[in-house]
């Protein structure tokens, strides 16, 4: 590498065939040197729908829909700073190249496309003081009487996922920051939906794997250009009141979460030097069943 330009008043490598590059620390005998600068735009836009019926009849229910986008030049970072599998998305705090955010431009860590929630309370009419049973005897309420679901069910698109590049000085741009990958052409990176697997989510083939056109060179690939695993979660809860006096009661709960043991997946490595780059090696939690017991006065 050599030569320095001036941007700015500011300094970058240019390596022998013109790319712009990290180069070496300009102040090596200082170490480490960070600095926080508030000079990034964001935005986010959504069109968000709600319908609620509200308590009735032992019935209650609550439906809401978001279609939204969020962009920034910077993350809102949701997860662990190291690139690999995992939550990780491919952003981080600190830019590719500090003298071009706007190359940074894309979805934000947080961002969900679609989001659609369904919530509702139902005490199901049979038993003393409701619809059905209002005579029956006590044995027979204690039995069929006092029951409630509730349920909680959610849907929401997947997270963006950028490409990276290893953060060390000889694989990548040195220090925290990581590199992105140059874009091969004519490759999209982002498979349709029937094509995505656990072993290939994305197409690795759009993207050079090795430090081209010159190490510590800033990529061309942007950020958030493909799209992680959605999530569909069904969270169920069945309870039991008994009733002690009128305003005293012992409620006996059972809980499920993600009751159909859905596989919802975490999103895949986004490593390009890795050589699990595009595979998806976790997921989130299988069914979870727990019991309660609660007293209310």
């Amino acid at each position: 590498m050599n030569g320095f330009r001036n941007l700015n008043q500011r300094f970058f490598t240019v390596n022998p065939d013109g790319s712009q590059a990290a180069g070496g620390r300009p102040y090596p005998r200082f170490g480490d040197i960070q600095w926080m600068e508030n000079r990034v735009l964001s935005s986010y836009n959504s069109l968000q729908g709600r319908l609620e019926k509200r308590f009735s009849a032992g019935l209650s229910t609550l439906f809401s829909y978001t279609f939204g986008k969020a962009l920034t030049e910077a993350p809102d970072h949701i997860s662990t700073s190291g690139g690999g599998p995992g939550l990780d998305t491919g952003t981080f705090r600190e830019p590719q190249n500090p003298y071009n955010l706007k190359a940074e431009r894309g979805l934000a860590e947080f961002d969900v496309k679609h989001r659609f929630v369904a919530s509702y309370i139902y005490e199901l009419p049979f038993g003393r003081g409701r619809r059905v049973g209002q005579n029956w005897n006590r044995a027979t309420d204690l039995l069929l009487g006092g029951w409630q679901i509730n349920g909680i069910h959610s849907y929401q698109s997947g997270l963006g996922l950028t490409a990276t590049l290893g953060g060390g000085t000889v694989l990548g741009l040195g220090g925290e920051r990581r590199a992105r990958p140059n874009r091969v052409p004519g490759q999209e990176a982002e498979f349709p939906s029937s094509q995505q697997t656990v072993e290939k989510w994305f197409n690795t083939a759009a993207f050079t794997t090795g430090f081209s056109p010159s190490p510590q060179a800033f990529g061309n690939s942007g950020v958030g250009i493909m799209r992680g695993p959605g999530f569909t979660s069904f969270d169920f809860t069945l309870a039991k009141n008994f009733s002690v006096s009128e305003n005293n009661y012992f409620q006996f709960r059972t809980e499920f979460f993600n009751a159909f043991n859905r596989a919802n997946l975490d999103p895949p490595d986004i490593r390009a030097e890795a050589s699990g780059f595009g595979q998806i090696l976790s997921a989130r939690n299988a069914r979870i069943i727990q019991f309660a017991l609660k007293y209310y006065f």
